[in-house]
């Protein structure tokens, strides 16, 4: 308890000199009230009082710089309607004692599954993502959460370590994207031994040994910059040694990522300047005295990066090795590092630039990935005829960027002029492209564009608009409300549901998907809900001969074929291809086209194969004209 009284004398004292004696008040309050809402409840980790978490939770983002009462008193409480007793009634008093507070506080709880009463990650964090749209205070105190939770990885066993470190991984871009950088990197440092140990390992002894190697020679350099530009021009010259973090990146998976091979540069000098002009004497000098390598020059002054990072960056080449130099103006250098939390004043920061990026969430149908893929990094620019310049990731393509500028523009779609040359929508971009997008009054968004583009916001107006124009599948008659017609089975917008596997004269129900693909189930599928789904009947031409094309996962072991080749030639089907790739250690994909029945014989092979013991799952299958050569 001796320890748990120093932490909150120390926030209260913090929050006095922060926030000014009236804040002190609330804040005590809060945290009186977080105190009894945990009491009796203890940490994993060393057996403290569970409101140990929420102080130090509260105090770091205080002294981070979120200067903001309302923000520590919900700190402080973000875990209290999860935690306390029922009859404690801690929704009814924490509303009574601010509403905004409480708002932000439910934003944080978690989302409970209704079937096994544990957490729903992907509805928590779409809730989460979705509240920081309207307060963005909800996504900051989650960072911070997460920042003090993976302080205790340790004391859990590897697996549930490493899952846990997946968790905290997702709210890494979101760190990045509010410009949040040295929380971000904190975070990483702190999960990366657990998410990926060997690598990580391995990854900082070659970190260390290559900056045991370079650091004579990075002293001289610094020395030499501090003779070249001066203490008249520069007010510091600082030498950092990258982290791991900086090899890091996210991938589209939520809670994975990528530990990039580490190696030169493995040093970054930054160089406080006063301002502008200061600024880009010192880059000429330096350029004049080193030589640049030319595609790392970038003005991130005149056009800051998304999340706000502000500097002239260029690379240099010393002694053989290249090393990235960044020019900072001093009012520049603390908001680069701590984005949002640098803005933070008597009325907090302008938000503007942050709400772009979470301008399409809290659409409850938006599938976990594609909330992620808001927080990815963003690293290509891209500039409009006028010269406005928008950042995507890396693979976008025209699409992205039509939607990014206007809905309407992306449902016009055509093409577009990318320097002055005509590319069709699906056209990947490419860093400094100046674009022009081209229109037709009749157009409408494709489906197929689901599979190119790369941004949420591309993603989510497509599927919008595809549900909204209740576009007609090939393959599908609809005349009727809530009935239809197979007119042919080798649609290729018809998606086969593998739960149930439906084949000819089985009773089906259908509907429309999100992405404009008609979905196809047996009837007395069990995930079937009732009044969601149109009654269907078969009404396929059968002159048509059609090959079944079936994807299914097998044992990766010696002889665990030869039982599916044994029934295809007990029940007489021919075989035209046969593909395998290994999808893990114990599991192999094997692809094959069937043909030799009419579809009504053909399709019971698919109940067939699951019989067969090796095999463990029918991930696909599909029906596919046969055409006369």
């Amino acid at each position: 308890m001796r320890d748990l009284d120093r932490q909150i004398s120390d926030l209260l004292e913090l929050a006095r000199g922060r926030l000014g004696e009236k804040a002190v008040g609330r804040v005590g309050r809060a945290v009186s009230m977080a105190l009894e809402f945990h009491k009796g409840q203890t940490r994993k980790l060393d057996g403290a009082p569970y409101v140990t978490h929420c102080v130090s939770v509260a105090y770091d983002c205080l002294n981070w710089g979120l200067d903001d009462a309302e923000a520590v008193c919900a700190a402080l409480l973000h875990d209290s309607i999860e935690d306390a007793p029922p009859e404690m009634e801690p929704i009814l008093r924490i509303t009574q004692f601010d509403p905004v507070i409480y708002e932000i506080v439910e934003a944080l709880s978690k989302i409970r599954n209704l079937n096994t009463g544990a957490g729903d990650l992907p509805a928590t964090y779409r809730r989460i993502l979705g509240a920081a749209s309207k307060d963005i205070r909800v996504l900051i105190i989650k960072a911070f959460d997460v920042y003090h939770n993976s302080e205790s990885l340790e004391v859990h066993n590897r697996v549930k370590a490493k899952n846990k470190a997946s968790l905290a991984l997702i709210y890494v871009g979101a760190a990045r994207r509010l410009g949040m950088m040295a929380l971000a990197d904190a975070i990483i440092d702190r999960i990366l031994p657990h998410l990926m140990p060997v690598q990580c390992g391995r990854a900082q002894k070659t970190l260390d040994q290559l900056a045991i190697k370079c650091e004579p020679s990075i002293d001289l350099l610094r020395k030499q910059l501090n003779m070249l530009v001066g203490h008249k021009m520069a007010k510091e010259v600082q030498v950092e040694k990258r982290t791991l973090a900086d090899y890091f990146y996210l991938t589209e998976k939520p809670g994975t990522g990528r530990l990039m091979r580490v190696g030169w540069p493995i040093f970054r000098i930054r160089i406080l300047v006063r301002n502008d002009d200061v600024a880009w004497r010192v880059l000429g000098k330096m350029h004049s005295q080193f030589g640049p390598m030319p595609r790392h020059i970038r003005d991130y002054l005149n056009a800051p990066r998304i999340n706000g990072f502000r500097a002239l960056t260029t690379r240099i080449l010393w002694d053989g090795h290249p090393v990235n130099v960044q020019v900072v103006r001093l009012r520049d250098d603390e908001a680069n590092r701590m984005g949002i939390l640098a803005e933070w004043g008597v009325s907090g920061p302008d938000t503007t630039r942050y709400m772009r990026l979470l301008g399409t969430l809290g659409d409850s149908d938006l599938r976990m990935s594609e909330v992620h893929a808001h927080v990815l990094p963003d690293l290509l620019d891209i500039y409009s005829p006028k010269g406005d310049r928008l950042t995507f990731p890396v693979g976008s393509v025209v699409v992205d960027f039509a939607y990014l500028v206007h809905t309407e523009l992306g449902h016009r779609c055509i093409g577009a002029k990318i320097n002055g040359v005509n590319r069709p929508p699906e056209h990947p971009l490419s860093d400094g492209d100046v674009v022009h997008i081209l229109t037709a009054k009749n157009a409408t968004p494709q489906r197929i564009w689901l599979n190119v583009v790369k941004t949420a916001r591309a993603r989510t107006m497509i599927k919008q608009a595809l549900k909204d124009l209740n576009l007609q599948v090939k393959g599908v008659r609809r005349d009727k409300p809530g009935t239809f017609q197979l007119t042919s089975l080798s649609g290729e917008d018809i998606l086969w549901s593998c739960c149930c596997q439906a084949i000819p004269t089985d009773p089906i129900v259908g509907r429309l998907s999100d992405e404009g693909r008609w979905i196809v189930h047996r009837s007395d599928c069990a995930k079937i809900q009732a009044g969601q789904w149109d009654s269907g009947v078969w009404s396929y031409s059968k002159s048509k001969k059609l090959m079944l094309r079936v994807s299914f996962t097998i044992l990766h072991s010696h002889g665990t074929l030869l039982p599916v080749l044994e029934l295809l030639a007990k029940k007489e089907i021919n075989g035209h291809s046969i593909q395998g790739q290994s999808r893990s250690a114990t599991l192999y994909v094997i692809n094959l086209e069937l043909t030799g029945k009419e579809p009504e014989e053909l399709g019971k092979i698919l109940s067939d194969l699951t019989d067969i013991s090796s095999v463990q799952e029918v991930l696909s299958y599909s029906w596919r004209e046969i055409r006369k050569s």
